[in-house]
């Protein structure tokens, strides 16, 4: 499951809770709930990361610290609040990881698909497949870099599908002279921009179809 996916599952358990509390099926204290136990939220989150893309586990370790003392905090159990203001040392420790860290490196994918996150982090991927079949891209708080420019999409296979779902993030990506570039999905306060020469004119050319979500963030396409 990546990134998009978790994010999915997450909006849907919640909207059951809603609706079995609307029915009168079950008495869900959603107020409770949400209100004692959205940390785990991002204890799932920064945990998938570091399980599933150990190239952002700056971001998942963060995401997972952020939920761990939030939801200490709200079982009674350790306020950290108490013993030092906890957001200001969080900003200077994120600070120092800018200004000291290393920046994303570039992995070069030969796979005919690839999967890109980036979470509070920065990931960068570069395809070189002679079939490339598409991928999935996610970049929640944080940016994602994607060159395509010199990927192939075969004759016979005529085109590739990517996901993108970008939530207060930035996905660039980078296609071949040549590709026809077709973006559609739902844009939430965001949006996606296409700048690549070719927008359909060319109907024998490889087709790239882009499936987005964007929220609060932007997608860029350009050769």
């Amino acid at each position: 499951m990546d990134a998009r996916k978790l994010f999915g599952v997450i909006i849907i358990v919640f909207g059951i809770l809603l609706l079995l509390n609307s029915a009168g099926i079950a008495d869900v204290n959603i107020g409770y709930l949400f209100s004692n136990f959205w940390p785990m939220i991002l204890i799932i989150i920064g945990a998938f990361v570091l399980l599933a893309n150990p190239a952002s586990k700056v971001g998942g370790i963060i995401t997972l610290t952020i939920g761990v003392v939030f939801q200490l905090k709200n079982l009674g159990y350790f306020d950290i609040f108490q013993y030092i203001s906890f957001w200001p040392v969080l900003l200077i420790l994120i600070g120092l990881w800018i200004v000291f860290g290393r920046g994303p490196k570039w992995d070069t994918d030969s796979n005919d698909t690839f999967s890109a996150l980036g979470l509070f982090s920065g990931s960068s991927v570069r395809s070189v497949s002679r079939q490339f079949q598409g991928g999935s891209a996610t970049a929640i708080f944080g940016g994602v870099e994607i060159d395509l420019s010199e990927a192939q999409i075969t004759s016979d296979q005529k085109e590739a599908r990517v996901e993108v779902f970008a939530a207060f993030g930035g996905i660039n990506m980078v296609v071949p002279q040549g590709w026809n570039v077709i973006i559609k999905g739902i844009p939430l306060f965001g949006g996606w921009e296409n700048k690549t020469l070719s927008k359909g004119n060319d109907q024998d050319a490889p087709i790239l179809k882009l499936n987005c979500l964007v929220m609060f963030g932007g997608l860029e396409v350009k050769n």
